[in-house]
């Protein structure tokens, strides 16, 4: 698989596709992978063409899978999607290409075939319609520019929109993902806009637009700034943590209903088909999640069950968007109903850095980490926690396993300092 998805098979894919169009590839660059043992591998390409003085850069999707069943069920479904059409990722669509001896195909963004709607999202003139109103293109329509901010395939895409006017550009940002999710996600931000226990301004949203059901299109207002980097040691993800503390206490008093929920028993059952993952390509990686997962069975039979709150559901640092001191929360797209201490258990385990420069790193972190539970604590102090390190742990050992998919160099290594931290965290006491 690794040899019919590689750098040099990709080259010459897009070689044999580009022939004869007078577009030639300049460069591949590998842009992610992920290893789902034992069913299947898939990696994403940006590839660099030119044509004269033209440039381009495209995206190629590599999917794989090890079995015959999972192959007969990929090539069914790409086959329906448009397996088969013509593959013309410059002038038309980059369908899939399927080879069957080795059980792998190629597609370019923006085809998906789990988001049918993400070709006429990334596509101007419709996108001039559905923004100005109107409906279909119209020649008398400006259109915007549409940029890729961030793709995975076959769970969602970010799009930037820009119109340029004479009072200054207009900006706009669009999510597309599959089934219904983004209708999901425009409803629960409208409601937390309008919640009452925001009404001291601890939570800062981006306001939901319009959802256009027939491209699966979440649009929301742009709001300045950036993402919250990794650096442990600036100052907004030193600040972070209290921010997060006040967003999340908003968000657990909201009172909003959900039709999903996140229960400790279902992380459990994750954390058993991970340890069977690790068992393909890392014996002792496996041993060591085995033992983790029974301890923290045994600890969640010593403690009791916590109240069933409002969840952002994916709550990390990087879910912030910083500016002159303003934290904005994003992505909502896992909100469910869950222990208190599961949004926490989540934000505590991602500050821990998986690459630490130096001692400063971890020291910054878990101040980061000792601000924003005592931050909740204060706004929330009836809430009981009796669950973080449970939580934590599992988060912990869920980035272990996030090391294992995606297979870069040292990944054991690091794999087995975060399930030795789950181990530490699940039977630490809250910070004082």
């Amino acid at each position: 698989m690794l040899e019919a998805t590689s750098r040099e098979s990709v080259g010459a894919f897009v070689g044999q596709v580009l022939d004869g169009s007078g577009w030639q590839v300049e460069a591949v660059h590998r842009r992610g992978s992920r290893l789902e043992p034992p069913h299947g591998y898939w990696a994403t390409y940006e590839i660099s063409v030119k044509c004269d003085s033209h440039a381009r850069r495209l995206r190629l999707v590599a999917k794989g899978a090890f079995d015959p069943d999972g192959w007969d069920r990929l090539r069914d479904r790409l086959e329906r999607q448009g397996a088969g059409e013509t593959c013309d990722p410059i002038n038309g669509i980059g369908y899939p290409r399927l080879f069957p001896e080795s059980q792998h195909a190629f597609w370019f963004y923006p085809f998906d075939p789990s988001m049918p709607g993400l070709r006429a999202a990334c596509d101007p003139a419709t996108m001039a319609g559905v923004l100005l109103g109107g409906g279909g293109p119209s020649a008398s329509v400006p259109r915007p520019s549409v940029e890729r901010v961030r793709y995975f395939p076959e769970v969602g895409a970010i799009l930037r929109y820009r119109f340029e006017t004479s009072a200054g550009p207009i900006t706009m940002y669009g999510k597309v993902q599959p089934g219904n999710r983004g209708l999901r996600t425009y409803r629960i931000v409208e409601s937390l806009w309008h919640a009452p226990s925001n009404s001291d301004g601890l939570l800062h949203l981006p306001r939901p637009l319009a959802f256009d059901d027939s491209l699966g299109l979440l649009i929301e207002e742009a709001i300045p700034g950036e993402p919250v980097s990794g650096n442990r040691l600036s100052i907004e993800f030193q600040n972070v943590g209290q921010a997060a503390a006040e967003a999340l206490a908003v968000v657990h008093e909201s009172g909003l209903e959900s039709d999903e929920s996140i229960t400790v028993e279902k992380e459990m059952d994750r954390l058993d088909r991970v340890a069977e993952q690790f068992a393909y390509v890392h014996p002792h990686g496996h041993f060591l999640f085995k033992s983790l997962v029974a301890h923290i069975r045994d600890r969640i039979r010593t403690t009791r069950e916590e109240e069933l709150v409002p969840t952002h559901g994916d709550l990390k640092y990087d879910q912030f968007i910083h500016h002159e001191g303003t934290y904005t929360l994003i992505d909502f797209d896992y909100f469910a109903l869950a222990e208190a201490s599961y949004d926490l258990g989540k934000f505590c385990a991602y500050g821990v850095p998986s690459t630490p420069q130096g001692w400063e790193d971890s020291v910054a972190a878990e101040e980061t980490r000792h601000r924003f539970i005592n931050r909740y604590v204060e706004l929330r102090p009836y809430a009981t926690l009796d669950r973080l390190g449970i939580y934590e742990a599992i988060t912990l050992a869920l980035r272990a396993m996030t090391f294992m998919w995606a297979q870069t160099p040292g990944w054991e290594g690091m794999s087995e300092t975060f399930l030795v931290m789950a181990h530490e965290r699940l039977y630490s006491r809250l910070p004082e």
